[in-house]
């Protein structure tokens, strides 16, 4: 019972992650190009955010489930940073 709320807890801090950089990600793509490319805040920021809010809804597991809570969330962050920057690349080559 408990592993299903781990993967839930994990995949929901995750797409938080996710989506919120993925807003600031479109803002920064409205700017222009030269703006918004930046490794840091592309990949390690989600992964930061994602692992953070993992690990606030995660107060009564124990470590086991809190570890593969964060694992889930950040393998979650990473995969959905990653597509959102294959996406902004390939629709700025098609604007060029």
């Amino acid at each position: 019972m408990k592993a299903r709320y781990v993967v839930v807890l994990g995949i929901l801090s995750g797409l938080v992650s996710f989506f919120l950089f993925t807003f600031l990600d479109f803002y920064a793509f409205l700017q222009g190009p030269s703006w918004w490319f930046n490794p840091i805040d592309e990949y390690v920021l989600p992964i930061v955010v994602g692992i953070a809010v993992a690990n606030l809804v995660s107060g009564k597991f124990n470590t086991i489930l809190r570890i593969y809570i964060n694992l889930i969330s950040g393998v979650v962050s990473y995969v959905g940073s990653y597509v959102i920057i294959l996406t902004l690349i390939s629709i700025h080559q098609l604007l060029i």
